[in-house]
């Protein structure tokens, strides 16, 4: 029944109120204010982020970074949620992370007194390691949100068992909370945590995240096109350089090299296109390359896809940008080749500049997407529906999400078979993979298992398919571990 409840769980979200037109056409939001700031993504899910005061901190000769975020989910009556994290870098980029293992208190106002749960385990989101995390109670939660929207002088510190101190600012988050309120049409209900009243009208819903299928070749495995030597001879071809030479004065800030000619990278796509990439600019600590989508039709205008991109490799162009030198905090984006067009899968940042971590604070996405391989077993249900409620829906929105849980561990798997150590080591390579096709086999047989006491029923496959979910799910954590810690080793 346990993981019968996980497939459940597709239809536990669904939504009973028309989608109004104005939350059909809502994009992303990014919004900052004093010390405070809110990204939602393309699902209208809510995420406020607010820091410590770095300039009240330096004025008292201390520097204790702490951040605060809340999440809700668009729709209503939806849980608020929170975590806190204190600082794991400072400005000589050696790690502090003082509150790690230790027991950390929250006190609002000298009044309210509340101890915090341990840090939860570290987790990856798109290569990005998050780690220090504590969830808030729901007490804690109501306590804080209320603080922050209070009038008047308010006092929010965190305070460990060896002494230290961690005080959040309250600049700015009465803002941010009422900005995230009116991005998901909470002003004015009682759902709202700035301004409530007793509207239950034109609530935003959420909305699924779009679907993204890479083109499945050769039967079960996905495979890009081979590069020719003909096609990496055209980046000195002189009728072909030309032609990208056009493209590249129109988008890019930096010139040829020297010797007047392109550093020119060509990869074949598919059949009839080529993606081509050039150096495109360069700052201080960040640069971008154009990529271009180029048919082998000369009379067909090269497509600037990006003028920012950080790598190219296998149908996905990523873009990643540090916000400064010292890496706290980035923003990235991730195009997908769906066979047609390249999709843009995911944007996200990682917070303000605030020393928090290595890397940023929080990951805030405003552009989330589903990637699958192959065809969409849920091709027309939108998952958070009525549809999802039958024996099929559940089904094929639970094989969706599997596909998706399965490519994202086949490309954790790819990461921890190209690291140094592991490329290195005949003995180690073979032993991860006997390992992984060991999981297989059990992943078979106790889905299997768990399906048999389905027979009878109609619940049999959406459980076996509620099984894989979950175990796969466990693997990429356990996966993404073993790829931190190899890493770490390497370093």
């Amino acid at each position: 029944m346990q993981r019968f409840s996980k497939i459940v769980r597709f239809c536990s979200v669904l939504v009973f109120m028309f989608v109004s037109t104005a939350a059909l056409a809502l994009d992303g939001l990014s919004f900052s204010h004093g010390d405070w700031q809110v990204v939602c993504d393309n699902t209208h899910t809510c995420r406020a982020v607010g820091y410590h005061n770095s300039e009240l901190q330096s004025k008292q000769g201390e520097y204790a970074p702490v951040s605060v975020i809340f999440e809700r989910a668009a729709g209503a009556d939806e849980p608020v949620t929170a975590k806190v994290k204190f600082g794991q870098i400072a400005m000589d980029a050696t790690d502090s992370s003082e509150a790690q293992g230790e027991t950390v208190s929250l006190s609002i106002n000298d009044t309210y007194q509340s101890q915090l749960r341990p840090e939860l385990p570290a987790y990856e989101e798109m290569d990005l390691s998050f780690s220090g995390e504590r969830e808030l109670t729901k007490d804690q939660v109501s306590q804080l949100l209320n603080a922050l929207t209070m009038k008047g002088r308010v006092s929010i510190t965190f305070k460990s068992s060896t002494g230290d101190e961690w005080h959040l600012s309250t600049t700015g988050s009465t803002a941010v909370l009422l900005k995230m309120d009116d991005y998901q049409g909470l002003v004015g209900t009682p759902y709202g945590i700035v301004k409530k009243g007793q509207r239950t009208a034109n609530i935003v819903q959420p909305n699924q995240a779009p679907v993204i299928s890479i083109p499945l070749i050769s039967g079960a495995v996905q495979q890009q096109p081979v590069t020719t030597d003909a096609d990496r001879a055209l980046a000195k071809d002189p009728e072909f350089v030309s032609r990208i030479q056009a493209a590249v004065n129109l988008s890019c800030d930096i010139a040829p090299v020297e010797d007047g000619k392109l550093d020119l990278t060509v990869a074949r796509l598919s059949e009839h296109q080529l993606v081509v990439t050039s150096p495109c600019w360069f700052a201080a600590y960040n640069y971008g390359d154009g990529v271009w989508l180029v048919d082998d039709n000369a009379e067909i205008e090269p497509k600037l896809i990006t003028d920012s991109a950080t790598n190219y490799a296998d149908g996905t162009i990523h873009e990643f940008m540090m916000g400064r030198g010292v890496g706290d905090c980035i923003s990235a984006r991730r195009y997908i080749w769906n066979g047609s067009e390249f999709i843009l899968a995911n944007s996200y940042s990682t917070g303000l500049c605030r020393e928090i971590a290595p890397g940023g604070a929080w990951f805030l996405p405003t552009t989330v997407s589903t990637v699958i391989v192959g065809d969409d077993p849920a091709a027309g249900i939108d998952c958070r529906s009525e549809h999802a409620y039958s024996t099929e829906g559940m089904t094929k929105c639970a094989l969706r999400e599997l596909a998706s849980v399965e490519l994202k561990l086949t490309e954790v798997i790819e990461s921890i078979n190209a690291l140094e150590s592991v490329t290195a080591n005949a003995e180690l390579t073979a032993a991860f993979s006997q390992a992984q096709a060991s999981w297989l086999t059990y992943r078979n047989d106790v889905c299997m298992a768990e399906r048999l006491t389905y027979a009878e029923g109609t619940m049999g496959l959406p459980v076996l398919i509620g099984c894989k979910l979950e175990l796969t799910e466990k693997r990429l954590r356990e996966l993404q571990l073993t790829k931190e810690s190899l890493i770490y080793r390497e370093h």
